[in-house]
């Protein structure tokens, strides 16, 4: 009997070194691939922390669920015919896929302004030359009230059907700045807009003086 049970305990201590060799293999193996999944998650993390240092692009549209373009953000938004200068910046866009307004710069002149439009035409500006002057406009329809300051004072015009009703203080002589820059439009726009526009802003004498005309 004792001849046999040396054996077996010698047999049994074999086989728990044997497991005990198993388990510290797992155990290990275990530890390994947890330090890799923590490594891994913290990369992650740190790329999306970090993200893209910047994005140079000429042009970037959101569009809603409808797949309707609501805002776009362009260094040149192509449509030069209809707005006489170009233009570029943040637009915004009407559930119908209208423009209702932007913050923008043009060129050539070099203003900076902020539109606010009707689903019919323009309603709101907001506008800054580019060296000196400003002016805040609105209009219903083809009248409008104006808050102006430049080269010919600060005064508050408001125009009745396209055309100044009530300027305060008068500008009898429009200043050069401001003649200049019509004469250069007529080079992109009809004379006859040119004119519509001056009266708009000037007395109907001021604007004929300055364009030349009788």
């Amino acid at each position: 009997m004792e001849d046999n049970l040396i054996p077996r305990l010698e047999a049994c201590e074999l086989a728990n070194r044997r497991l005990t060799r198993l388990l510290l293999l797992q155990a290990a193996f275990l530890a390994a691939v947890l330090v890799a999944l923590l490594t891994g998650v913290a990369r992650s993390q740190a790329a999306r922390a970090s993200g893209p240092q910047s994005l140079r692009l000429r042009e970037l549209a959101i569009v809603d669920p409808a797949g309707v373009e609501r805002v776009r953000i362009s260094g040149d938004i192509g449509d030069e015919a209809r707005r006489g200068q170009k233009a570029a910046g943040v637009f915004l866009y009407d559930g119908g896929g209208r423009e209702r307004g932007g913050y923008v710069t043009w060129e050539p002149s070099g203003n900076v302004g902020l539109t606010f439009d009707t689903r019919q035409a323009q309603a709101t500006l907001f506008v800054a030359a580019p060296d000196s002057g400003s002016a805040v406009q609105l209009w219903h329809g083809k009248d409008m009230i104006e808050l102006r300051s430049d080269e010919d004072g600060s005064r508050l015009t408001a125009a009745k059907e396209g055309r100044v009703v009530v300027q305060e203080p008068e500008i009898t002589t429009m200043g050069r700045e401001a003649c200049t820059a019509y004469h250069q439009a007529r080079s992109r726009v009809p004379a006859t807009q040119v004119l519509q526009e001056c009266l708009q802003r000037f007395a109907e004498g001021a604007c004929r003086a300055c364009l030349g005309e009788r």
